[in-house]
């Protein structure tokens, strides 16, 4: 089965360096990929016009589409127009559409167009610009050895658009793509290992679909790629492999492809009418950006508090003095109290739902009873009956401070759809009742 092959380049001494991370890369070759699309390489290059040229030649040699990003800004470190006319063997002319649309831009935003960014409409001869309708970076289409070259901003949003707009109908279009279908299946709570061994039979290497996994922060995704003659034969293929996996891992499926997991809480909130409250120590307002990151969050969300100190636990939280002196407040007393009192506190919509993280982030403040990335996590309901039930437990990991707050948040949400949906936990869950008074 042939498939249209692809090559993508990134451009910026501040990617070769480390100083910013690539994020454009990814989400390109995931898009490329969705349409049928074969990645066949990529590579990062530095500021410096030979080795740009030199990548544009290798690309353009080994696919018929090369994707460039980064290197169309106004200042002297941004090289790739003079890169690529260079390669095409051209010289750069200014293009009066595309100087009219930066001058457009800069009235736009009431500014004063600086002549620095008149080099952003230089365009090398022969080729072709792609209107950027967020930025005032032009892109350029050519063609050097039968390949086609895109080249695009680096800024993120820019490029998106830019993407979608212009180089999608050309991936769209391109006879032999669109033969293959790609899932991917995220899961809270569960070790990729075990993950892995309950999947095995479909990891054969080569196989149709191609199944796979990765972890980030306790979420494990489980990734397949399925081919097929035509794309409802990858589709097929696709949906019978997913229903193969969920057989396998059951409730721990909580979303597919962009589905976040708090935006799964959100939706299963929604659906019930259900309210939500969160206090966090540990997590430090972590856990509701998450939850305010989900468009619609606004219809279930009431209220967050980060209640770092001990005495903002009993101050805001009404978390008893007592059982922080008793327990600490990294246990399992002070966070059931941090998630039932906030309910009790307040007056939203019945049902509701509170989520309480306390625990240790680290470096420092360890002890060898409760080591650093030990974080207590519980989720409390109140029923409109005034009765409630409190589910907890402690999760103990290894990492830096911010991944114990990010691993934490995500432990916690799924704690909190687990609990919505009456499901188990992989954790040592403690569950017990109570009512508010």
């Amino acid at each position: 089965m042939r498939q249209p092959t692809v090559y993508l380049l990134s451009c910026g001494d501040e990617l070769l360096f480390g100083h910013t991370v690539d994020t454009n890369s990814a989400w390109l070759a995931e898009q490329c990929t969705l349409q049928g699309w074969r990645l066949v390489g990529h590579r990062t290059i530095g500021d410096i016009t030979p080795d740009i040229v030199s990548a544009l030649l290798e690309a353009s040699a080994l696919a018929e589409a090369v994707i460039l990003t980064g290197g169309l800004g106004p200042t002297r470190d941004d090289r790739t127009r003079q890169a690529l006319a260079h390669a095409l063997g051209v010289e750069l002319r200014e293009d009066p559409e595309a100087l009219a649309e930066i001058q457009a831009i800069f009235k736009r935003y009431n500014r004063p167009m600086a002549e620095a960014n008149r080099v952003q409409a230089l365009i090398p001869a022969g080729a072709g610009r792609i209107v950027n309708p967020n930025g005032t970076a032009p892109g350029i289409r050519a063609v050097l050895r039968d390949a086609k070259i895109f080249c695009l901003p680096g800024v993120p949003r820019e490029m998106r658009e830019m993407f979608k707009q212009s180089i999608l109908p050309v991936l769209k279009g391109a006879e032999g793509a669109a033969q293959e279908v790609m899932r991917r299946l995220h899961l809270c709570g569960r070790g990729e290992s075990d993950i892995g061994a309950a999947i095995r039979h479909l990891m054969g290497e080569r196989s149709n679909p191609e199944v796979g996994t990765a972890v980030a922060e306790s979420i494990v995704t489980v990734r397949l790629y399925a081919k097929g003659d035509t794309r409802t034969e990858a589709e097929r293929t696709a949906a019978e492999a997913e229903a193969d996996i969920r057989k396998a891992l059951g409730h721990d499926v909580y979303g597919v492809d962009d589905e976040t997991l708090a935006g799964c809480v959100v939706k299963l909130l929604a659906e019930r009418s259900a309210s939500l409250v969160v206090g966090e120590s540990c997590t430090g307002g972590l856990l509701s950006s998450l939850i305010v990151d989900v468009p619609g969050a606004s219809s279930v969300f009431r209220q967050g508090i980060v209640a770092y100190a001990n005495a903002a636990k009993t101050d805001l939280l009404g978390v008893p003095a007592g059982i922080i002196g008793k327990h600490g407040a990294v246990s399992r007393e002070t966070v059931s109290a941090m998630a039932e009192n906030h309910l009790r506190r307040t007056n939203f919509p019945l049902p509701a739902y509170s989520i309480a993280t306390t625990g240790i982030a680290g470096p420092d403040g360890g002890t060898p009873e409760k080591p650093v990335g030990t974080v207590w996590i519980a989720c409390s309901r109140l029923d409109p009956d005034g009765g409630g039930i409190t589910r907890s437990f402690r999760l103990n990991t290894v990492t830096d401070r911010r991944g114990v707050r990010m691993r934490a948040a995500n432990a916690a949400l799924d704690l909190a759809r687990r609990t919505i949906l009456g499901y188990p936990s992989n954790y040592q869950v403690e569950e017990s009742n109570w009512k508010k008074d």
